[in-house]
């Protein structure tokens, strides 16, 4: 059966791991999307367990094993192109393929690394031939562990007037995406973040229905389609009942993945937020799988 999964992200680096876990596990949540990445957020695309890494990935699987949970993905660090060099893009990327791999995941997600100028369609093909260079340096990697690489759509921001701006950039549409996969071949899919996809102006379900087989993961979260808020489902405006009816056309046969930011939610309210996020899982879970409630 399909897992009901809950990202890392905004609590996983501030409390113990087996606090984090405990509490998953209590909500009945059964897998963990752990970040490789920094939060808060930095420009720097920096592997976090570098020097330590076999004793880190050992120890949080252990952990994780211990609550009843695995580490259903990962998520690799944020590289932006014009704040690293493309070695340490590379290095980080390799890095957390053989983290995964330790965690005992069989997936990687990454998002693609973006220029500043790559916004609507400026620059977006020579964006698109620079990811496929980086991610071929990365394929032997998912190639020798068995790992997939998974990549993310996403948008960019352009601040304007005194605010920030939310635009389509490389890999934000369905069509690119399933363009860059069936060029990088087999250790490849996609993970498809319903948060970014809405900030697009994506259709997201036709976005399901394009990708197909090809789609592996999801970063489930909601917004109203101004800002990447990462709101539990149903606090914005995405057609769930919708994305949910697209994924079982497809026969979607991944984990139900949230990805919403519990950065500012106290520790005692964590239980209440995960409680919420079973729940929700275990109901689109039955409407991806068809089943009658």
């Amino acid at each position: 059966m399909r897992k009901i999964s809950v990202s890392g992200y905004g609590y996983i680096d501030r409390l113990p791991i087996e606090r984090s876990f405990d509490l998953l596990a209590r909500a009945g949540v059964d897998a963990v999307d752990f970040p490789l990445y920094q939060y808060p957020h930095s420009m720097e695309c920096r592997f976090p367990f570098v020097g330590e890494c076999e004793d880190r990935c050992a120890a949080v699987k252990s952990a994780a094993e211990r609550a009843g949970l695995v580490i259903g993905q990962t998520h690799a660090p944020f590289c932006y192109y014009e704040e690293c060099s493309r070695e340490n893009i590379v290095r980080a990327l390799i890095d957390s393929v053989y983290a995964t791999k330790r965690l005992g995941a069989d997936c990687i997600v990454m998002h693609p690394v973006k220029f500043g100028g790559c916004i609507r369609d400026e620059r977006r093909e020579e964006c698109f031939e620079v990811n496929l260079e980086i991610f071929r340096e990365v394929a032997p990697a998912l190639r020798e562990t068995g790992v997939k690489g998974l990549l993310e759509n996403m948008f960019i921001k352009r601040v304007e007037d005194g605010y920030k701006r939310l635009y389509p950039t490389i890999y934000s549409t369905g069509e690119e995406l399933a363009r860059a996969v069936d060029i990088l071949g087999d250790d490849f899919g996609v993970c498809l973040d319903t948060g970014h996809a809405h900030i697009t102006g994506e259709d997201i379900p036709r976005m399901v229905r394009l990708l197909g087989g090809r789609l592996l993961a999801l970063h489930i979260h909601d917004n109203t389609g101004a800002r990447d808020d990462h709101l539990p489902p149903y606090a914005g405006d995405i057609p769930f009942a919708d994305v949910m009816t697209a994924l079982a056309e497809v026969g979607y046969r991944g984990n139900i993945n949230f990805e919403v930011n519990f950065g500012n939610v106290p520790e005692e309210h964590l239980l209440s937020g995960f409680r919420y996020l079973a729940e929700v899982g275990r109901a689109f879970r039955s409407a991806v799988d068809g089943e009658k409630k």
